[in-house]
C-alpha cells in the first residue's frame, strides 16, 4: 500500500517571536508550555513569578517543582548562546538555592563545556541546565517545539575508548526511558559503531560535530536522540548519509 509522509521542516524562531521579553517568555509562562518544558528536564514545573529581581539582575522565570518544592530559575534567550546570558546563569545559580535552567535556541560548544565542568566541580552545589529549543513544522501544520536537555548536572566525562559510555548505557537498561524521544540504549549504537571504526574517540567526533561530548555520550547511549540537525552534524563528521546512522 502506498504512504505519503510528509517533510519535516525547520522553522525560525524569530518568524514566530519578535520580542524575547515581550512575547517569548509569556509564552514560556504558560502552563502547557512549561509542562512540556519540564517534561525534557524531568520536573513538574509550576510558575512562581516573572522578572524576579536577583540582586542587580531580574531572572526570566522563577518556578518550583511540584515533585520536590526545589526553586528552578530560567534565563530565556531568543537565539543562539552568549557570554552575557551565561554570566547571568552563573549568577543566579550561584546566589540562589536553586537549579538554573538556561533556554536558547542554539548552543555553542564552549559555553556548554563551561556548564558541564562547572556541574563538576560543584559537588552538587552548583546544579544547571542547558535546554536547546527548536521549532517544526510539517507542510502547513501547526509550530511544535521541541525541547533537548544538552547538558546536565550529573552528566559524566565520557572516556577516550567510550568504556564509560557502555557502562552508562548498561546501567540505562535497568532504569525506565529517561526522557520522549530516546532510544533503548544499546552497545551496538551505529554512531559509536562508525566511530570507533575510523578510529576516532568521543571527544574527536563531538569536536568535529560542534556538540559537547556528554551530549555525544547521551546519543551514543540511547539517553537522547538528538535534533535532525545534530544527528546531520555527526553524519558529517562521520563522511556518512544521515540514514546510515538509524
Amino acid at each position: 500500500m502506498d504512504k505519503s509522509f510528509g517533510h519535516l521542516e525547520h522553522v525560525a524562531p524569530a518568524t514566530v517571536w519578535q520580542s524575547e521579553p515581550g512575547e517569548f517568555v509569556p509564552w514560556l509562562a504558560a502552563e502547557e508550555n512549561l509542562r512540556r518544558l519540564g517534561l525534557a528536564l524531568r520536573f513538574n514545573l509550576e510558575l512562581v513569578a516573572r522578572e524576579t529581581h536577583i540582586g542587580r539582575f531580574r531572572a526570566d522565570l522563577l518556578c518550583r517543582d511540584r515533585a520536590t518544592g526545589g526553586a528552578v530559575v530560567i534565563e530565556v534567550q531568543l537565539g543562539p548562546s552568549d557570554h552575557s546570558h551565561l554570566g547571568q546563569l552563573l549568577t543566579y545559580a550561584v546566589r540562589l538555592p536553586a537549579c538554573a535552567v538556561w533556554l536558547a535556541t542554539g548552543f555553542h560548544k564552549e559555553h556548554l563545556e563551561v556548564i558541564e565542568k562547572l556541574n563538576r566541580l560543584g559537588g552538587g552545589a552548583f546544579r544547571c541546565f542547558a535546554v536547546e529549543m527548536r521549532l517544526w513544522k510539517i507542510a502547513g501544520s501547526p509550530v511544535a517545539p521541541q525541547f533537548s536537555v544538552v547538558a546536565e548536572p550529573g552528566d559524566p566525562a565520557a572516556d577516550a575508548d567510550g568504556a564509560l559510555a557502555d557502562r552508562i548505557a548498561r546501567a540505562d537498561a535497568a532504569r525506565p526511558p529517561s526522557r520522549a524521544a530516546c532510544r533503548p540504549a544499546s552497545n551496538d549504537n551505529p554512531i559509536r559503531v562508525h566511530r570507533r571504526r575510523r578510529g576516532m574517540t568521543i571527544r574527536q567526533l563531538a569536536d568535529a560535530a560542534g556538540i559537547s561530548q556528554s551530549y555525544l555520550s547521551h546519543i551514543e547511549t540511547g539517553r537522547q536522540w538528538g535534533s535532525p540537525a545534530t544527528r546531520s552534524a555527526i553524519a558529517n563528521a562521520l563522511d556518512m548519509p544521515p540514514d546510515a546512522l538509524t
